[in-house]
This record gives structure tokens, C-alpha cells and sequence, in this order.
């Protein structure tokens, strides 16, 4: 395992020269640089760096939970957890015409793509595919949103983590995880919601199966009030 700090240049065999550049790398021309200090990784011909960090930096290309702070004329200004503020035109939704803008307020929480991070300017997100279609991004309802560290919200999409797939044999509930650290559920009832948030807050550093189970067990037969 090779360990990067941000400004390196990445110099890893491959066995494509078409790897799709993933979170923690830039490419500045032919090389691939660090953008934050992490663990190398190349799987499926996608390359980037295991961070272990709260601090999000946007990608293009990354889909993100966004909480609505303002309305500024046709855009809507969007926390994404960085330093600056995100925006979203009302257009990049999908339906949406000038007569029929979504109605958004502040506090509302979305899911969304960033499509361009121009340097020096405000991060542009959309809600919608290059066919205009939501495709399950849009405002989130109820439920309830939480913060982890961004290697975590990498695991929980990865195909083959068992966290979701064991918490779902005991639990109905739907889940929205952010590439930007911050994860959103919602379930039938609270009492569900509050052990399903103690699952996966708990979860980031196990990695045995039976430990796994035996978590979500124990959260599924108590009381709340324990």
C-alpha cells in the first residue's frame, strides 16, 4: 500500500492507460497528482485515493447531499460542507420551466451531481442527467441527514460492502449516501431511524461479518429508550 500527500505526483503501474481518475488525484496533463493525503487504489480500472477525512473537496462527477441556504435570481445557494458555497440554476431539475420552478426553501435538502468546479468559482451542481432526467436525484423528504467521514460514505456504496445488505434483512428503510460525507434515511418510524443511524455510525470500523450482524441484531431488539 503506497501512501500519498497532496501535491505528489502518482506514478503506479496500470494495465490501461484509459483509468477513469477517482476521488484524491487530478490530472495535470499526463501525470496524476495528489489532491489529499491518502492510500492508493486501483480497482476495475478506476484509480484514486482512500482519504479518511470530514473535509470535502468536490469532484465532478460525484453526487452529493445539499442543504438550500439562499435563493439568489434563477439559482439557489447549496452547503455542500466545503468552504465555499455550491448553486444550482431552478432549470437543472427535472420538469422544471419558468413557470414551473421547483419551490424550494431554505433548510431543504437535495441529491445532486456536481457538474463543474471552475477553479475560483462557486462549485455548479444539477439534478438532472444529460437526458434531463432525475434518474433519483431531487429534494429529500423527511427522514433524517448525519455526517460521517468520507471513507465511509465510499464504503457504504460499494458494491460488495455488507453493511447495508445485513442492515436491510432487519430493517425497512431508504438511504441516500453523499460522496460529500453526509448520508440521509428514512424509515417507517423514528425508533427505526435512530437504531439505523446508530448501525451505520457504528459500522465505519467494523469489518468482521459476525461482528456486523451481531451490531444490527442488538440494535434491532432494543428499546430506544435503552
Amino acid at each position: 500500500m503506497t501512501v500519498y500527500l497532496p501535491g505528489d505526483v502518482i506514478d503506479e503501474p496500470s494495465s490501461s492507460d484509459s483509468l477513469i481518475t477517482g476521488y484524491g488525484i487530478n490530472l495535470r496533463g499526463q501525470q496524476k497528482v495528489s489532491t489529499q493525503p491518502g492510500a492508493f487504489r486501483n480497482d476495475g480500472g478506476k484509480v484514486w485515493l482512500n482519504v479518511h477525512s470530514k473535509r470535502y473537496i468536490p469532484q465532478e462527477g460525484d453526487r452529493v447531499i445539499a442543504i438550500v441556504t439562499s435563493k439568489t435570481g434563477d439559482f439557489f445557494r447549496l452547503d455542500i460542507g466545503t468552504a465555499e458555497f455550491a448553486i444550482i440554476n431552478f432549470t437543472n431539475f427535472e420538469g422544471a420551466t419558468k413557470r414551473n420552478r421547483p419551490n424550494l426553501k431554505t433548510g431543504d435538502i437535495i441529491y445532486a451531481t456536481v457538474f463543474d468546479t471552475t477553479p475560483r468559482t462557486e462549485a455548479e451542481l444539477t439534478c438532472v442527467d444529460d437526458e434531463k432526467r432525475a434518474r433519483g436525484m431531487g429534494q429529500l423528504n423527511g427522514g433524517y441527514m448525519f455526517k460521517v467521514s468520507l471513507n465511509h460514505c465510499r464504503r457504504l456504496i460499494n458494491p460488495s460492502c455488507k453493511i447495508l445488505q445485513t442492515t436491510g434483512k432487519f430493517f425497512k428503510f431508504e438511504i441516500t449516501v453523499g460522496m460529500n460525507g453526509r448520508i440521509w434515511i428514512n424509515a417507517p418510524t423514528t425508533d427505526d431511524i435512530i437504531k439505523i443511524h446508530d448501525i451505520l455510525n457504528k459500522s465505519e470500523f467494523i469489518t468482521d461479518d459476525d461482528e456486523l450482524i451481531s451490531l444490527v441484531q442488538n440494535s434491532y431488539t432494543r428499546s430506544v429508550i435503552d
